[in-house]
């Protein structure tokens, strides 16, 4: 005669346990992820921003004025103040700092990030 088994089927508090994990990782990529997503966007438009500036007659303010539009387009919220732009012939420095507080239902978390661009025109001496 077989044994009775004790555990039937997958709905065991294990199980249950097991489910709320997991949909708890899934949230939690769904809310972090796209900040950082947003980030690697802002890095790679400053990057091109300072590449191209190097070349053209844009002043500080134009490429500040860049780094603010770019920034809105891709949905970061940027006071002026938290973006440095220098252009001393013919380098070109950028340098944002801002934060970002994201709701996990159960705790607020604060992501920093500090994108950064430039460049140096290296001469013969």
């Amino acid at each position: 005669m077989p044994k009775p088994n004790k555990e039937r089927g997958f709905l065991t508090f294990t199980g249950i346990i097991m489910i709320l994990v997991l949909v708890a990782v899934v949230f939690a990529a769904f809310r972090l992820l796209p900040p950082y997503i947003n980030n690697y966007q802002l890095q790679d438009s400053i990057n091109n921003i300072a590449r191209t500036s190097t070349y053209d007659r844009s002043t500080s303010l134009d490429i500040h004025r860049m780094v603010m539009e770019s920034a809105r387009d891709i949905g970061i919220a940027l006071q002026p103040n938290q973006v440095f732009a220098e252009k001393v012939n013919p380098n070109v420095n950028i340098d944002i700092d801002y934060s970002i507080t994201v709701d996990l239902l159960v705790k607020q978390l604060d992501l920093h990030f500090t994108p950064a661009a430039g460049n140096k025109i290296l001469t013969a001496k």
